[in-house]
């Protein structure tokens, strides 16, 4: 991948030569800017603009499924275009006129821009799947390296990233800003790769793991802004962020003297604080503080260190709605212990009968998992291991709900086209409400229950290597149970 970016910049160049006839520069002097294009396979009749998660418009598609829209008086800068269920960022500047294809099948591989103002995106776009990439390369092979050769290599890597991106924004003039954001695309991934280092040598051996990293991994640490209002959608900088805070609250807390709680509760109440005393931008501030809780919240095994994080959360926190909604989330969690019975929801069956959740706890154990259309891949697969699993264990029923708005036409066309049983397929009648009740944050969840509708397990995961043993050890626990029963109603 080390010339992928070169290949890359040069592509890009032999492209931008060959409709230079037809495309004006990168920078426009109209007073006004435009957003639009064409979605192939779209899941609704809309795209949505936002920024700092406020909505700008909701823009409709016309027959064609193409959509167009005027701003005047532009904020630079990044925003999302959301078409349900994925997003992306896109860079908007003053005189812009960008006009964006995707395919919903696949959405950000696809997804190509034209016009005024689409080279800088079409080149975040491409270091976002390239990041991905590099990051999967590194957790199979470069986070084994010796320290040393780890850094030398990445310090190489960057270089010639840098030397090849200088010249591409040399070539095409782009603006201060669209230079900054695509060259923090570049930077912040490789201060997201140190970070990714040093938390995989502490989790092998904490704290004296990380003691032969040499004494200048961690310099470009003293030139981050934690307050960047342009950089604050950024995929990069936001992800290198959240490594930045969790391995500097694992450093100080492991030397920490003063602790008032232990565990994952004082690590993570102590990254709050972190969070607290270094940044300052409210909208970072709030994303930070709101996903380090949220986090901790899911995967919270009982109700007392939930409450415990979830009250120094609100001592730290500001914003109102983010409360609200940690709170609520942290409620929805509650409900979700063993032995409580899960709580009811309406579903639409595959002819079109609304039907209770608890009519289809039948067998000694439901397995509900859950699936969208935006992910083909997940869903071959989760159906794939559901049929193989209810064939291994008869006295599972595994049942498949779809999670997706406004999409009863296509999920129907779905479950037919594939051939899924249809007796074993429902979509929620209210999806988002049901998500949020239910706590469907993870694809791969599966919330098992009783005949009773009682909660045995509510974050199971379908492809956890455990699962399986998780499903014996409940059906066996239930067969001596009923076994019990069935002798002590014997004696009487």
């Amino acid at each position: 991948m080390r010339f992928s970016l070169i290949l890359y910049l040069a592509k890009v160049s032999l492209i931008s030569y060959c409709l230079s006839s037809c495309s004006s520069p990168e920078k426009n002097e109209r007073s006004y800017t435009y957003f639009g294009g064409e979605i192939v396979n779209p899941n609704t009749n809309y795209v949505i603009l936002s920024k700092d998660n406020g909505l700008i418009d909701t823009i409709p598609l016309d027959k064609n499924n193409r959509f167009l829209h005027k701003i005047e008086n532009l904020e630079e800068g990044l925003y999302f275009f959301q078409h349900k269920p994925e997003n992306q960022i896109v860079l908007l500047e003053k005189g812009d006129s960008i006009l964006v294809r995707l395919n919903t099948i696949e959405f950000d591989e696809s997804l190509v821009f034209t016009g005024d103002g689409a080279r800088k995106n079409n080149f975040l776009v491409e270091m976002y799947l390239q990041n991905e990439m590099e990051r999967e390369r590194l957790k199979k092979s470069e986070l084994q390296l010796a320290p040393s050769y780890f850094q030398k290599n990445q310090d190489s890597l960057l270089s010639s990233k840098l030397k090849a991106f200088d010249q591409f924004i040399d070539k095409y003039h782009f603006t201060p800003l669209a230079k900054k954001v695509a060259q923090a695309c570049i930077v912040f991934d490789y201060y997201t790769r140190h970070e990714l280092y040093f938390h995989n040598r502490y989790g092998i051996g904490g704290l004296d793991a990380t003691k032969d990293l040499p004494r200048t991994f961690f310099n470009y640490r003293n030139s981050i802004n934690f307050n960047d209002e342009q950089l604050k959608h950024l995929f990069s900088y936001n992800r290198y962020l959240n490594y930045y805070f969790t391995n500097s609250s694992l450093t100080e807390y492991s030397n920490s003297t003063k602790i008032t709680y232990r565990g994952r509760v004082g690590n993570v109440t102590h990254k709050l604080n972190l969070i607290d005393s270094i940044v300052q931008h409210p909208y970072i501030k709030d994303n930070l503080l709101r996903r380090v809780t949220t986090n901790f919240l899911l995967r919270s095994k009982n109700n007392k260190d939930s409450n415990t994080v979830l009250r120094h959360y609100l001592s730290v926190s500001t914003n109102k709605d983010s409360q609200q909604e940690l709170r609520k989330l942290a409620r929805s969690i509650s409900r979700l212990r063993p032995n409580r019975s899960l709580p009811e929801q309406e579903l639409i069956a595959s002819n079109g009968e609304i039907i209770k959740l608890s009519s289809l706890f039948s067998k000694p154990i439901t397995a509900l998992y859950f699936w969208s259309m935006d992910r083909k891949d997940h869903y071959t697969r989760a159906h794939k291991k559901a049929s193989y699993l209810s064939s291994l264990y008869p006295d599972i029923d595994f049942i498949a709900i779809n999670t997706d708005d406004e999409q009863t036409k296509n999920w129907l066309k779905t479950i037919k086209r594939n051939h899924y049983n249809l007796g074993k397929e429902y979509e929620f009648k209210y999806p988002k409400c049901s998500s949020q009740e239910l706590v469907i944050f993870n694809r791969n969840k599966v919330i098992l229950v009783d005949n009773y509708g009682n909660i045995i397990n509510s974050n199971a995961n379908l492809f956890s290597s455990i699962f399986e043993k998780q499903l014996i050890k409940y059906t066996t626990r239930l067969s001596t149970i009923e076994a019990k029963k069935s002798y002590a109603s014997n004696r009487k």
